[in-house]
């Protein structure tokens, strides 16, 4: 007996030796490719998984949209994959958040680091620890139209040359084309002229002499030699070369696909400055894979990071998938070799510079843009807005180092805080002691009707009064991007940042002759929003107002005039905004085009704020008219006839049927109406951001777009929090103003 249960014994014994031997552990993998790349890549990740047993890697393609939101949402609180793919200019942001990414180091050999560029291994940098393994790279180059342009440029004197001779304004042609106002894009100048916006030792230095040169050198290409066109977008460059109206571009591979068949192309570097003697160094993307902290098995995921950037890994994502490969011996393959667009990219990528990947290049994006813009149209000087945006790019990012401080600090949560669920829950006892009586007769004799009303409810509080109960807390706090993942109490502040919002008085910025408005104040954002508010409404109901008498009285073809007046309100109002911001282009738009057949100059729509802000009222009178009309007309029909009757048989006029009776029998109708207008217009996000995008510099922004510049630009979520519960008050001390008018006008009647 006992020697049938040691067999047994060991036979269990071997058993769950061999399940343990067979036992696969699962790797999760995510990444943002689509079409042929994630079909490569997906097919690489199959290969791994049959060349061995104890590990298997689940690929999930993430929408690229919401890619960056989900990992800085998953991996923090220990959730999402182990490892993932993303662009590598994030990866000081969420070093020093800590929680998103970990170091690879103690798993990479040297053997494996020599696969790479050295500008490659500096973007997986940061600290000095190794946070990743490059995949592949992006960066602009120079696209020529061979057809047009047969020698590369070798210099910046001869770009500028050639350009000139391909150039005519008058027919929309023009020798040189890119998205010059994109940082990204002018990287290639303040890179050729010094170290780009940081010093050797990573501090800000927007203001360098090189930066400013970088700057003017654009500005003469702009508005001096006229070699640009006005208002670049990347759409707008691919259709000009397409249609052999840009004889060279500037552009990355994303635009080789996208490049008409019949068009002839040579993707050569960027040329030599002619000033600095240095070569144009564009930025350049790279794309990495990434470890995250809660993987489980950090030396298996490296593994799998090591097989997909080996050489045969890198060839076939080159050849299959279209990648410019970070693996820099996949570019001796036949198929690459032969690749002329690829290896022009490869030899750019010697001079190219790694973007950035300190925290404080996610602040420089769109504050540099707006000068870009401001400095190319003449509206300032490079040496002025460039101190300016130093002093106040300094500013917001000591507030994030000081919220970061503050979240790295240890503290423990108040005990005066225990005080607020305490006194939620003796309100709420208070209430029912008193009202409970009440509240059951109620609920015994309309218990039907509470029913029917609790989903509605439910959706009221999860949707409405949940997001409106933590945003009026978070605004009481310092919360950053630095400093999310820390409990609450210890980023409390209390009420500073109301104060200063309410408190920045102070409507110049600079000092002595650099003295300018600053569009960023409280105060002149408030005044933007009340003259935006204003005008529209007065001219969509006026209008409105005018369109609906005229079709109220029965004419020929009333019902299809009423059909087409309705439709700007049946479209979507984000493609009415896009549509419009395409017709007030300076150059291409249908406007200024139209201006042009009249014998009128054309106009700058977006230069002046006077200007920008009649784009952005055009827009949305267009939009609000239909509304306003059917709301008018409704009242109109459900004014008895019998009264103009009577007034015309007592010799009534039309202007004192209008006044006397049109007008009275209206407000019912057109007070709720204007409300909801008020209401409507002063938080009108997307014609604000679509069409003018706030231009120039911000001048037209509204303070519900200041908001959103505030929480997504420059990552403040607790001052945007505050500035929306201002924007709340505000909506509100209106609504309680519109009703006791509203009943005052009741009692007089």
């Amino acid at each position: 007996m006992l020697k049938r249960l040691s067999a047994a014994l060991c036979l269990l014994v071997q058993w769950a030796l061999a399940l343990d031997a067979c036992a696969v552990e699962t790797l999760t993998l995510w990444h943002g490719y689509r079409g042929a790349e994630r079909a490569a890549f997906e097919r690489l990740i199959e290969d791994y998984n049959h060349s061995q047993v104890n590990v298997e890697v689940k690929a999930l393609a993430v929408p690229f949209g919401g890619y960056a939101d989900k990992l800085s949402a998953a991996l923090p609180r220990g959730q999402g994959p182990d490892l993932f793919v993303f662009a590598h200019d994030r990866l000081g942001g969420w070093a020093s958040a800590g929680h998103t990414v970990a170091p690879i180091d103690r798993y990479v050999s040297e053997r494996v680091l020599r696969r790479f560029a050295p500008n490659l291994i500096d973007a997986m940098t940061f600290g000095g620890d190794l946070y990743g393994l490059p995949l592949a790279f992006k960066s602009p180059a120079l696209i020529l139209n061979t057809d047009l342009v047969h020698t590369a440029p070798a210099t910046t004197d001869a770009l500028v040359a050639e350009a000139r001779r391909h150039t005519d304004r008058n027919r929309g042609r023009f020798g040189l084309a890119y998205s010059y106002t994109e940082p990204f894009f002018h990287g290639a100048l303040m890179n050729s002229f010094g170290r780009g916006p940081f010093d050797r030792g990573g501090n800000l230095d927007l203001d360098s002499e090189a930066n400013v040169r970088s700057i003017e050198m654009l500005a003469h290409w702009a508005r001096d030699d006229r070699i640009l066109p006005e208002e670049p977008t990347s759409t707008l460059v691919t259709n000009l070369f397409n249609q052999g109206r840009a004889a060279m571009v500037i552009s990355g591979p994303w635009m080789l696909g996208e490049i008409a068949p019949e068009v002839n192309y040579r993707v050569v570097p960027l040329p030599i400055n002619s000033e600095s003697g240095r070569p144009l160094a564009p930025w350049v993307a790279v794309e990495g894979l990434f470890l995250s902290p809660w993987a489980e098995n950090p030396a298996a995921a490296v593994e799998v990071m090591d097989f997909l950037t080996r050489r045969g890994s890198a060839e076939r994502m080159g050849i299959d998938g279209g990648q410019l490969p970070a693996n820099i011996s996949a570019f001796a393959h036949p198929q690459l070799a032969a690749n002329d667009a690829a290896m022009a990219f490869r030899r750019q990528l010697e001079v190219a510079v790694p973007i950035p990947n300190l925290p404080a290049m996610t602040l420089i994006w769109v504050p540099l843009e707006n000068v870009l813009k401001k400095v190319v149209k003449g509206a300032a000087q490079p040496e002025a807005e460039m101190h300016q945006l130093q002093r106040q790019l300094s500013i917001d990012l000591a507030r994030l180092e000081r919220s970061r401080v503050r979240g790295e600090s240890p503290a423990q949560m108040p005990a005066w805080l225990w005080l607020i669920p305490v006194a939620l829950v003796l309100l709420a006892l208070w209430a029912w002691r008193r009202y409970r009586l009440q509240l059951a007769a109620g609920w015994r004799s309309n218990r039907t009707a509470y029913l029917y009303l609790m989903p509605a409810v439910l959706g009221m509080l999860v949707l409405v009064f949940f997001p409106l109960l933590y945003g009026l807390l978070l605004s009481f706090t310092d919360t950053t991007v630095f400093n999310e993942q820390a409990p609450l109490w210890s980023r409390f502040i209390g009420l500073d940042n109301y104060v200063a919002i309410l408190g920045d008085f102070d409507l110049w910025r600079g000092q002595g002759g650099e003295r300018s408005l600053d569009f960023d104040n409280f105060y002149w954002t408030l005044l933007i929003t009340i003259l935006w508010t204003a005008c529209n409404v007065m001219v969509s109901v006026g209008l409105a107002l005018v369109l609906a008498l005229a079709l109220y009285k029965p004419i020929p073809g009333r019902a299809w005039f009423r059909l087409i007046l309705i439709l700007p309100w049946a479209i979507p109002n984000y493609i009415t905004a896009l549509v419009w911001k395409g017709m007030f282009h300076p150059q291409f738009g249908a406007i200024n085009q139209g201006l042009q057949v009249l014998g009128l100059a054309p106009v700058a729509w977006f230069d002046t704020i006077g200007a920008s802000f009649f784009t952005g009222v055009v827009t949305n009178v267009w939009l609000s008219i239909p509304f306003m009309m059917v709301v008018i007309l409704g009242g109109l029909q459900s004014i008895p006839r019998e009264l103009y009757e009577v007034a015309r048989v007592e010799g009534a006029g039309r202007w004192f049927q209008f006044r006397s009776i049109t007008l009275p029998l209206l407000k019912p109708v057109l007070i709720p109406a204007v409300i909801l207008s008020v209401v409507w217009t002063f938080n009108m996000f997307n014609v604000i951001y679509l069409v003018s995008d706030g231009a120039p510099a911000g001048a037209n922004d509204i303070l519900i777009t200041r908001a959103f510049r505030i929480g997504f630009e420059k990552y403040q979520y607790a001052y945007a929090a505050a500035y929306s519960m201002v924007i709340l008050a505000l909506l509100f001390g209106y609504a309680m103003w519109q009703m006791r008018i509203s009943r005052t006008l009741g009692a007089v009647r």
